[in-house]
Order: C-alpha cells, then structure tokens, then sequence
C-alpha cells in the first residue's frame, strides 16, 4: 500500500460515483524500464499516464459503487498493491480536469473540484506567463492525412530518407565553400528590404516543419487531430498536435516524429543553399537565402536545443527513457533546495536512480540558465521595437520568475512540511536574501560598451558608375591589387550606342549640305556650321559617356567589392557605387555610441578595448588610438551600421541612403596599426566595409546601480522622465 494512506479531502470524495467513460482507450508503455498505462479519450483526443496500481483501481470503478467502496474492496483483494486516499484524489482529479471521469449524478465533490479549479487557473496562468506563444485552432486534418497515405509512404521510407541524407550532404558542402560570401550575405538579414522574404520563407518553412511531424505520426499509426496557428513573439505560425504519440510503446518512433520537423527544415536548407550558389542577385537568390538560413540556423538554435521544450526536448527524453524530464528535474532542484538548504528531512526527489540524480540535476541547471538568457534577450530584443509590449512581457517575466515562486516559498514556509524545521528555514531564506541583496548593491560586477561599426581604410577612394549601363563583365575580384589602368568591369548601354550612330549619320548628311550650300546658297552656310557643330559636341560627349562603360583603376590599390561580382547581368544606375580602391594599408574602425552609454564613456579613460571583425570574431585586433568625437551626429559612416543595412541604429523613414539616424549618436575612431602582419598570419584579412563590434571595458559597479541607471536613462530616452 502507498505510503500516504490518508487524505483530509478523502470524506469530500468518499461518496463519488465516478467511472472511466466508454471512449477512453488503454495503452500499454515502458518508460525507463518500468511498465506504465497510457488512457486516451478517443473523443477529446487527451492522454494520462498512470502507473500498473493506479490502473488497477481506476479501471474497476463503475457508478454502482462509491469510491470508497471500490477502495476498502481494492485493499482487501490487493493489500500490498492498493494506493493511499492521497494517491487516489490526486489521480481522480486529475482525470477530472482531463474530461476523463464520467459520474452517475453531480457529486458533493468539493475536494476534485478545488483541485480542478486550481488545476485550471494554472493552465491560463500557464498561457499568460507563456507569452512566447499563443496557439489557436484552426481544424482537424486527420482525414485529410489519410487520403495521402501512398505519398505519406512515399517521403518517409528508407528511399527518401538517402536523398534525404545526400542532400543535406550536398548542402553542407556548398555552404562550406561558399563561407566567406555566405558570411557577408547575412549581414543584411534583418535589413527592411529582406524581412517581407524572411517572412515568408519562416512561415513556408514552419508549415512543412508540422507537415513533417504529421506525415510521420501518421506513418507509425498515429492520429493527428489538430492544426491551429501559433503566434511566436507575435509571429504566426502553424503548428499541428501529434500528442497521440504517447500511446506509442516504441520510445525510437517517438523520437522520429519529434525529430521529423528538423529534418524537413534541414533538407529544405541544403536545396537552398544549393539555389542560393547557382543564382545571382534577385529573388530567387533572396528566397533561397532565407530559406537556407531559416532552415537551418534557426531549426538548430531552438527546435534542435533540447534546453529548450521543442523538438530536441522530446527526442532526449525519449532516448534517455525519462518522461517529463524537464518537470522532474525541477522537482529535483527544488528537492535539493527544500532538503539541504532548508533542511527538510521528509522532502522527496523525484529521481529514483543515481542515473535519473544526475539527469535532473544537470538537465535542470543547464535548462534554468538557458531559459533566463532567452527570456531575457527576447524581452531586450521587443523592447527595443516594441517598447510598450516589452515591458508587458518584462512584467510578465518577473511575475513568473520571481513574484510566483516567491509566493509558493512563503506558503512552503509556513506550511506543514517544515513544522519541524520552520525556524532552520526561515533562518536559511532570509539570510540568502540578505546576501543576494548585498551582492547586488555592494558587490562590483564588471560591464563594457559594445560599439558596433565598420572598417575603412585611412587612404581609398569609392568608385561609382559614371554612366547608367547593364554589367556584363567582371574582371577584378574582391581584393585583387590593381595597378593605374587596371580593368576593373565593363559595362554596356545600347541605348548610347544609337544615340553615337544616329548623331553620327546626322552630320554625314549636314557635312553634305554644307558642301552643297556653299555652291549654291551660301547664306544657309552659317546655321549648318552651328548644327554640326552641336552635333559634334554631342558625339564627343556621347563618346565620352561610351569610354566611362569601361571602369579603370584611378591609382593603384587593392580592389574591395565584396558584391559586385552577384549583381552580373543586372543593370546599374548612375551613380551607384562599384566598390572601393584601398591606396594604402591603414585602416580605422568607426563605431557609433547611442546618447545614453556616452557618459560611461567619456569618464572611462584607461579603459580597456577589443576590437573583433565580423565572421573572424576568434582575433582581437591591436587598439593604436581611440578618438571620440565631441560632438552628436546624425549621419552614418555607412549604410551596414543602420538598421535598413542589418545595424542597430534606427534610420529615418523613406531615407534612401540609409545613413541619417532617427536619433543623435557619437561617434568613435579607433586607429589600428599599418602592419597587420600578425593578424593576416593568424588567418584574418581586413577589408574596407567590414563590420565588427569594439568593445571597451568599464570599471565594475554593483548590478543594482547598473540595472538602476539603465532603466532611469530608458525611461528618459523613450518618455523624456
């Protein structure tokens, strides 16, 4: 018999007629080796886990007889084998919260209902703390899925599943060739222009995620009854319920449906980034590239962090045989807490093996921190777009991650589990706070500045296209050394060709007016003489803007056009810029400071600074000089540092240069030395228009000062108070 024999709430139930409905179904599981049964109700499409004992009763109840009656009988055909009244209320409710207990009249049921009640208010407490995601559904497309059974068949065999493999093969080693274009490639994801493609190709990708999730539940005789969309951060995305793989037996089929999604996701990748090297600059080129980064960037850092409860979640938990393994491990720590801080003797761990100890343990640590740092860089990250709607999920964090457990800490502490260590616990929670207290408000905790910007070159010169013309050659690369004279492109303008020709046969017939007019009337001679004249200086302009097709090299130097070689074919406008001619080998990183972090600044005069180029981040350029500019700025050093060119800066609206900022800034010059010598060996080659991020060390404050200070200077930026 279970050690909790007795329940104050067992005389609230005693006198229920209860019964499992006729539509719930029984499953037989394994879950880290032990024997488990799994009740589906065939109608609400729910599922419960309950151990061999806990069937046992369940299944015998039926309306002839109370709940007592069923119990006192229970133990006296299974004494050993009965559950205590705890065991039995807490199981009855919660099958009553799952719309899984059928009762013979409405029963004087205070004890379910209050458990039912608080289970409840949990849920939609669950759903407002969960402000990540929101889900709504839409239909049911298990039907539909059975009428795709032969293609369902088709992409989820062993066939598919080699092309599957050579593929993502394919597309790896694409990518990987294709790294240093891929890296400058990304730097304008977020840009304006790319989010519409980065949209579509995000929810395109999502649904066959789901469709992937379903095709294979299916595949192992699953049902899928629920497609709904889910707003993640206010971004709608589908989502579909494969829930019916609880009742699989199989833990490796459990894991493929999981892990189905990533592999669509992935595979979808690789065919991008196989589009992606084949295509130039336009739209296909985009999509492709938005589809390989959201296929597999995004697919790796969420559905495929298993600290996170997405896919990787559920296929670790079912390779490892622990279910629930993220709520246990939180059992765990908060057993560790209660037992060993608190000093609660009769507290219980939810692990029962050494094996399960160390899972819980390190599991619930390394999801604890994870989940911090994702909450809070995506509140970061919405504040500073939405404000308003950050500090509601702020508010919503603190709520849940500090009021909530706060509250359920109080009650622990004055509750009947530390009767016998009440004054040990109180003692112990104080002087922690004390301590976390005086930690913030004492203790110096180190910060920096992080001053995103870009490299130039002290000596170059931007090469634009002097005249509007369709790029058909492309003969200097990306950090070529060109000498004077050097082709660099050729462009060519049909258009200005038949205006030459047509200029040209115009003063062939006016020279032979002329000729004839000075035979016959020579007072017509005069206004021909004007008009070829015009037409002369018209074909020498027009010869000129011909000859300017043809790019050349001004001085000698080292060619920078990381792009220019994707937009072949395509047609240049006058004006627009070609690349850069790097003269010499200094260089300089300019890097803008928002207004609230200059005061930080200003005062830190020996700081320490690291200076790191993007896609080379493992070295640190050397620091010769550091300058600020005393003064605010509105203009970019380029386009890249504004948020249109995937910076941080926010630029005005309807700004075609994507260089004047919404807001005043200051400015930082950091010279680096003329030999880089040292870095060029360690595998770095600095290039004009590369971005990087300085990053200047300030001496330590207390976290208390520094959250305070961050939160009055946004409070003045965003309200002026």
């Amino acid at each position: 018999m279970s050690s909790a024999v007795f329940s104050d709430s067992w005389f609230r139930i005693a006198q229920a007629r209860v019964a499992l409905p006729s539509s719930t179904t029984v499953s037989r599981q394994h879950f880290g080796g032990e024997l488990w049964y799994v009740l589906q109700e065939r109608y609400s499409h729910r599922y419960f886990r309950i151990t061999p004992q806990a069937h046992a009763f369940v299944s015998r109840l039926t309306p002839a007889l109370t709940v007592e009656q069923h119990w006192l009988a229970f133990i006296a055909e299974f004494p050993e084998q009965a559950p205590g009244q705890e065991e039995v209320v807490r199981v009855l409710s919660q099958l009553h919260v799952a719309n899984m207990l059928y009762f013979q009249e409405l029963p004087d049921n205070q004890a379910i209902y209050q458990r039912s009640q608080k289970q409840r208010r949990r849920e939609i407490q669950a759903k407002l703390m969960g402000f990540l995601y929101t889900r709504i559904y839409l239909f049911d497309p298990d039907r539909l899925l059975d009428r795709c059974t032969r293609l369902i068949r088709i992409t989820t065999g062993m066939p598919a599943l080699i092309v599957w493999a050579l593929v993502v093969l394919a597309g790896a080693v694409t990518a990987i060739e294709n790294w240093n274009a891929l890296s400058d490639h990304t730097q304008g994801l977020f840009s304006l222009s790319n989010l519409p493609w980065l949209f579509v190709s995000l929810t395109t990708m999502k649904l066959l995620h789901e469709t992937g999730h379903a095709f294979v539940c299916k595949r192992y005789g699953g049902q899928v009854h629920a497609f709904g969309v889910m707003f993640l951060i206010m971004t709608p995305l589908p989502y579909v319920d494969t829930a019916s793989t609880w009742s699989f037996d199989n833990r490796y089929q459990r894991a493929v449906v999981s892990a189905a999604g990533m592999m669509v996701e992935l595979f979808m990748a690789a065919i991008g980034a196989l589009v992606w090297s084949q295509t130039s600059s336009g739209i296909v080129n985009s999509l492709a590239f938005n589809v390989m980064v959201v296929g597999s960037v995004s697919s790796l850092l969420f559905n495929g962090n298993p600290l996170l409860r997405f896919d990787a979640y559920y296929i670790l938990a079912d390779l490892v045989d622990i279910p629930n393994l993220y709520q246990k491990a939180q059992q765990h720590w908060l057993y560790l807490g209660d037992r060993y801080l608190l000093g609660t003797m009769e507290a219980q761990s939810p692990a029962t093996t050494l094996r399960e100890r160390r899972w819980f343990t390190g599991y619930g640590l390394g999801a604890f921190l994870y989940r911090m740092s994702v909450t809070v860089g995506i509140i970061l990250v919405v504040m500073d777009q939405w404000f308003l709607i950050g500090v509601f999920m702020a508010v919503v964090a603190i709520l849940s991650m500090i009021i909530t457990p706060g509250r359920k800490l109080v009650a622990h502490l004055s509750g009947p589990k530390v009767v016998h260590n009440r004054r040990r616990a109180s003692m112990t929670v104080g002087l922690l706070l004390v301590g976390a207290l005086a930690f913030c408000q004492f203790v110096p905790f180190p910060h920096a500045i992080r001053a995103h910007g870009v490299l130039q070159a002290d000596e170059s010169t931007i090469l634009h296209a002097a005249t509007e013309g369709k790029l058909v050659q492309v003969v200097a690369r990306n950090g070529d050394m060109m000498r004077q004279g050097d082709l660099i492109a050729v462009l060519i303008n049909p258009e200005l060709d038949y205006e030459y020709e047509l200029a040209r046969h115009q003063a062939s017939e006016l020279d032979v007016q002329l000729r004839q007019s000075l035979l016959r009337m020579q007072a017509d001679t005069a206004p021909l003489e004007q008009r070829l004249l015009a037409l002369t200086a018209q074909m020498s302009e027009l010869d000129a803007l011909r000859k300017q097709l043809v790019v050349r090299a001004p001085f000698a130097g080292k060619w920078v056009a990381a792009s220019l070689h994707e937009r072949s074919g395509n047609w240049i406008p006058r004006g627009q810029a070609l690349g850069e001619l790097v003269a010499g080998e200094r260089f300089r990183f300019v890097a803008v400071v928002p207004q609230e972090q200059t005061d930080d600044l200003f005062r830190s005069k020996h700081a320490r600074m690291q200076l790191r180029l993007a896609g080379q981040s493992e070295i640190t350029l050397p620091i010769v000089q550091l300058t600020s500019i005393p003064y605010q700025r509105e203009r970019l050093a380029s386009s890249v540092l504004g948020f249109a060119g995937g910076g941080e800066m926010a630029v005005k609206p309807g700004d075609q240069s994507g260089e004047m900022t919404s807001e005043p800034f200051f400015e930082l010059r950091a010279a680096l030395p003329s030999d880089l010598a040292l870095a060029r060996a360690e595998g770095l080659n600095p290039l004009p228009g590369m971005t990087g991020v300085l990053r200047i060390a300030l001496p330590g404050e207390p976290l208390f000062r520094q959250a305070r200070k961050a939160l009055m200077q946004l409070f003045q930026k965003r309200y002026g108070i």
